[in-house]
């Protein structure tokens, strides 16, 4: 299971980097004033451009959320400002966050991938997220992202998050309840001690991923890719 669980986040790291960026289609074919943007300040083209891409029709987000704090405090309710591209290919979707990532946050608003899923052949699928709001890690905050059976919360999350950011510079592409993937614009000035640093943060990047900490570094300096995983 380890093996099979590395297998396909390696495959989702290389597709990452590699994938070629969609390529806009012609925008005449869905009228903008047509597109129900759901509450989104956003240029309804880009909505028809991603559309016309996919060949498929966003929902409206009705994303349901529980966070907790450490004091084991709940919190519920509903994100609903945003828009849902439902179940697609791996290769796809990645390929449309690198497309559109640029514009939708420079109109202040995010698109990254979430729902990681799988069909039948074990291919990757993932919805993709337009939401309000141009700051990935109130995203991350929003969506309750933690590692709660090894008392991580979600505050230790974007606290540790922020950190490592301010070493590497992340551009956040994959974010879920208890899944973290990003691009690395730059890798740590001391690898060794950051790949330390995630492991004890988040131990199933190797008890159920990378087979040892000598591969992980390798993988990171091959792709600058990171991700966090609790199972």
């Amino acid at each position: 299971m380890k093996n099979i669980v590395y297998f396909l986040l390696l495959v989702a790291a290389i597709s990452c980097s590699d994938a070629p960026k969609a390529t806009p289609t012609n925008a005449s074919k869905t009228p903008a004033e047509s597109i129900d943007t759901n509450g989104l300040n956003i240029d309804a083209t880009i909505i028809r451009d991603i559309q016309n891409n996919l060949k498929k029709k966003p929902v409206a987000l009705n994303r349901e959320v529980w966070n907790y704090d450490k004091e084991g405090n709940e919190t519920h309710y509903f994100l609903k400002k945003g828009l849902v591209f439902k179940f697609i290919n791996d290769q796809k979707a990645h390929a449309i966050f690198n497309t559109y990532h640029d514009k939708i946050v420079a109109g202040n608003n995010y698109i990254f991938l979430t729902n990681m899923d799988f069909d039948e052949s074990y291919n990757t699928y993932y919805d993709i997220v337009i939401i309000e709001g141009a700051d990935p890690f109130k995203i991350i905050e929003q969506i309750g992202t933690n590692g709660v059976n090894y008392d991580v919360y979600n505050s230790d999350v974007v606290t540790q998050l922020k950190a490592w950011d301010a070493q590497v510079d992340f551009k956040f592409v994959v974010m879920d309840v208890a899944r973290i993937h990003a691009y690395m614009k730059t890798l740590p000035n001391d690898l060794a001690k950051f790949t330390s640093e995630v492991y004890k943060f988040c131990p199933d990047v190797i008890d159920q991923g990378y087979s040892s900490m000598k591969e992980m570094i390798t993988d990171y300096k091959s792709n600058k890719y990171f991700w966090l995983w609790w199972d």
